[in-house]
């Protein structure tokens, strides 16, 4: 059991097979097995469906129902509901290295053993028979979620005035030029990435809908679109797109700077294999430390 168990560890991150096609929910969880036990382990395990995001890239998974209750459609490393098999289905005994023989009255031409995965409580797996021909096909949201990693999304670089520097000061109440500095597709969008299995594909293009600017003096500024990069003509000039004002000396802040990061909200619009969502999340950049001070400071 305890090979078996190893093997089929190994084999997670992979994504099999579904056979009823549904609506996206953006708040359903996958499950996992217990490396210890083998039991399935769902997040939320009243089978409401209504746990967190998947991963960084949110998005869930489908909705399936069972005995009444809402579970979560992708089981242990995106193995998918099966309605007529009441269970997760995941790799084939072949894909984990194991030769096992049909039931009574079947050849491997027929069909092929596959892991099967039972929704908790008491939850387990064993192997089950799934029949060739027998409409099989994985959930468009893992696809959707796949095309998503292929992207390789960054957060933004920043652009800002005062420039960080321990040899940069900003002054008090003069504007703050905050922008995405150097844009590319894998940093503001817009991407498009697709990914496919069987006969099921699925396109998704992502791009940032905002970017929200923690200045570290307390507040927020929510900006839509890249912002305006800083240029020596404007002076003194508030920025047309995205900019702040500090009212107090960074002084009392940690190492005598406020602390700024960018927070970027991506979403993504997918479809393919009969479906259509929207997955969103966010990606944050590193602090970016800026010095403000007052003027008659500085001239003494």
């Amino acid at each position: 059991m305890l090979k078996r168990i190893l093997a089929l560890l190994a084999m997670l991150g992979a994504s099999f097979v579904v056979v009823v096609a549904v609506a996206p929910s953006a708040n359903a969880d996958g499950c996992d097995v217990d490396e210890e036990t083998g039991e399935v382990v769902c997040e939320d395990e009243g089978g409401g469906g209504n746990g967190g995001g998947g991963g960084d890239t949110g998005g869930g998974s489908s909705t399936c129902n069972y005995n009444g209750r809402e579970i979560p459609c992708t089981g242990p490393g995106g193995s998918v509901w099966s309605s007529l098999h009441e269970c997760w289905i995941g790799p084939s005994a072949g894909e984990l290295g194991e030769d096992l023989e049909p039931p009574a009255g079947q050849t491997k031409e027929d069909g092929a053993w596959h892991v099967c995965y039972f929704p908790p409580p008491g939850s387990s797996w064993e192997y089950t028979w799934v029949q060739t021909g027998e409409e099989v096909r994985i959930d468009p949201v893992v696809l959707a979620q796949r095309a998503i990693a292929s992207m390789d999304l960054d957060p933004i670089q920043i652009g800002i005035v005062p420039e960080s520097g321990p040899d940069r000061v900003g002054l008090v109440g003069l504007p703050v030029w905050m922008w995405v500095d150097s844009p590319t597709d894998d940093t503001f969008g817009p991407i498009t990435a697709s990914a496919s299995e069987g006969s099921v594909s699925v396109s998704a293009t992502a791009s940032v809908s905002s970017i929200v600017w923690d200045m570290g003096d307390g507040t927020t500024v929510t900006c839509t679109g890249k912002g305006t990069p800083y240029a020596d003509h404007y002076g003194k000039k508030d920025s047309p797109t995205c900019g702040h004002r500090y009212e107090k000396m960074s002084t009392d802040q940690p190492d005598g700077a406020y602390q700024v990061t960018a927070t970027s909200h991506w979403v993504v619009e997918w479809t393919g294999g009969g479906q259509s969502g929207t997955i969103e999340f966010d990606l944050t950049t590193d602090a970016l430390p800026i010095r403000i001070g007052e003027a008659q400071v500085l001239t003494q």
